[in-house]
């Protein structure tokens, strides 16, 4: 994988940019459509910072309902995994 997020470090702490493209495919949307959910709240997110032996490493996970895409970051911001789950429905009770 040789694509790349770009991680700021400012005084409010780390700002992680990426391309929308990263997860548009995964939630089958274009980037202007995942843009657009993000600022709407339809897609949210969360970032985790690394401890001991991943410390320097950041993991981004965005959700869109049932659906989850998780991507996993250097400290340089190089993609090191990307996963996207899908939580179907869970089967009817009988």
């Amino acid at each position: 994988m040789n694509a790349r997020a770009v991680i700021r470090h400012d005084e409010a702490g780390d700002a992680i940019e990426f391309d929308a493209a990263l997860i548009a495919a995964a939630f089958d949307l274009t980037p202007d459509q995942v843009m657009r959910e993000l600022r709407q709240g339809i897609i949210t997110g969360r970032v985790e910072h690394g401890i001991d032996v991943d410390a320097g490493r950041r993991r981004l996970t965005f959700f869109r309902g049932r659906k989850r895409v998780r991507i996993v970051l250097d400290a340089d911001g190089a993609i090191l995994q990307q996963t996207a789950l899908n939580f179907h429905e869970p089967p009817p009770r009988r």
